[in-house]
């Protein structure tokens, strides 16, 4: 029998997870509430559960090759290290090695800590793209999820670019980019469709709202998703100019409404001879993504 990996991404609100088989996943995706405030021994506990009760979803007698993660930043993913501290999520695993925390919730099923690895939740959806998504046989991929936040990866090959491959940003971080008067992550995000929405509407709402408006006929709701997108456009050309990649892979809860802020992006990338790829299922390409590296 193939091996089986035990992949999780984890959110701020939830963590979504499944036993993974060559990109196949072996359930449906299985939904676990973060508990991202709970006290040290809170979150120990927890994360005990849904490593074990992921574990006895996997096939009778699977051999587990790993347990591999999608974890918010700012991490060092090398050495399992969470560095969360002030954003309101998982303060209880600040400079704690999660390699080491976890690895006796695991030990019936793993030989070593080694086999727990972490990755940035951008990186993940990345590399489900390349391998199982838009970005099949893609040379050179940009992956891109607007949602609380915008959170990037950069491809080659299939793999992620190295650091220090040119044009691409440390870590292959663009939301910290400096953009009209803040940075991408300010305007390339919820929170900036929202600000948007109470400049042109009156009135500060969220994706779902807008589009609902949008489908009823509500010029301003159509005319604030287009200026959206006009952003986007905009925050991404530069990069998309200087890193030339053939595939641009867009994620995150944004997608949900590119009816109505798409046009501007799809232009540009028509324009630039980049194939774009939009994913509904953010979530399960990262999962994917997760059994790959």
């Amino acid at each position: 029998m193939d091996c089986v990996t035990l992949c999780l991404d984890v959110g701020g609100t939830e963590i979504k997870a499944a036993p993974v088989q060559n990109g196949t996943l072996l359930t449906p995706i299985q939904y676990f509430p973060a508990h991202a405030h709970g006290t040290f021994a809170e979150l120990s506990a927890h994360f005990s559960h849904v490593l074990q009760t992921l574990y006895q979803l996997a096939p009778a007698g699977s051999k587990i090759d790993g347990v591999h993660f999608a974890f918010p930043g700012p991490f060092d993913y090398e050495n399992g290290v969470c560095l969360i501290e002030g954003l309101d999520k998982y303060e209880a695993f600040f400079e704690k090695n999660l390699r080491e925390l976890f690895f006796p919730f695991c030990s019936d099923f793993l030989h070593s800590p080694s086999q727990i690895r972490f990755i940035n939740d951008a990186a993940a959806f990345c590399l489900g793209e390349m391998h199982f998504g838009g970005a099949i046989g893609s040379q050179k991929t940009l992956a891109v999820c607007i949602g609380t936040g915008c959170g990037s990866a950069f491809g080659l090959n299939g793999k992620l670019a190295p650091e220090g491959t040119p044009h691409v940003p440390l870590h292959g971080y663009l939301y910290p980019t400096p953009f009209l008067d803040g940075c991408l992550d300010d305007y390339l995000s919820k929170r900036g469709l929202v600000a948007l929405s109470s400049e042109m509407l009156g009135e500060p709402l969220e994706g779902a709202k807008l589009s609902e408006l949008a489908q009823s006929g509500n010029e301003l709701a159509k005319a604030c998703f287009f200026k959206f997108g006009q952003r986007i456009a905009e925050g991404l050309a530069p990069i998309l100019s200087s890193f030339s990649p053939d595939c641009l892979c867009l994620g995150g809860q944004v997608t949900r409404s590119f009816q109505w802020f798409g046009q501007p992006l799809s232009a540009l990338c028509q324009e630039k001879n980049i194939r774009l790829s939009i994913t509904a299922d953010t979530s399960e390409r990262a999962i994917q993504g997760l059994c790959t590296f």
